[in-house]
């Protein structure tokens, strides 16, 4: 009667494992507790069976004591159930609670899909942010007026030396034009030459006067 009630009942728990197979969502927040719950009791599952969960590079086994991820945030308790503590974004994926008898032969199975999210931000936190981008800003804006003041201060400082050479420069293009001007006279002064009136005799009428004189003598 053992022996019947043994196998009625896994046939019951293999007709029910499409049943079992489907998959069960999960969502929780990074940095907190979350449970996998396995539900073993309502499958009378007996001492010497084996609990095993999958999750691509992680296998868990209550029957071989392999009860503890490789980085430690993750059990798997007595009851079969899988926990997290606690949990990250990366724990995030698909999760595969399979139950074994004593023979290996799998009569439950069931799916987990786990979605983490990242935690919100609180109140405090964006008001924190809030004032660093403000004195961020605050520290631009001053750096800027700094920048310009400075420039500004420079360009005056250039330009007062310019204002005096173009001065002098027109200042002394002016003094060498009134020195020209006044070469220019003295030259004009010296080409100047007094016009007095000569005599128009020469030695040939000089002579002739005086044979002329000769003859009326």
């Amino acid at each position: 009667m053992l022996v019947l009630y043994q196998f009625l009942t896994m046939m019951m728990m293999m007709m029910k494992n499409e049943a079992a197979s489907d998959t069960v969502t999960v969502y929780t927040q990074s940095g907190g507790t979350v449970l996998l719950s396995s539900d073993l009791r309502r499958w009378r599952v007996e001492d010497q069976w084996d609990v095993r969960w999958t999750h691509r590079h992680l296998v868990l086994s209550l029957k071989n004591n392999m009860t503890t991820c490789h980085h430690g945030r993750c059990e798997l308790l007595s009851d079969g159930s899988l926990r997290f503590s606690p949990v990250h974004i990366q724990d995030s994926g698909n999760y595969s609670l399979q139950v074994f008898d004593r023979g290996g032969t799998r009569v439950m199975r069931t799916d987990f899909l786990l979605r983490v999210e990242g935690k919100s931000p609180s109140n405090m936190s964006l008001l924190i942010y809030c004032l660093l981008l403000l004195c961020l800003l605050l520290v631009i804006i001053i750096t800027i007026i700094i920048f310009i003041r400075r420039k500004r201060k420079r360009r005056k400082r250039t330009a007062g030396p310019k204002e005096e050479n173009v001065y002098v420069s027109m200042h002394s293009c002016h003094s060498n034009k009134m020195k020209d001007d006044k070469q220019q006279e003295t030259k004009e002064e010296s080409n100047y030459v007094p016009c007095y009136p000569v005599s128009m005799e020469t030695p040939i009428t000089k002579q002739m006067s005086v044979e002329a004189e000769d003859i009326y003598v």
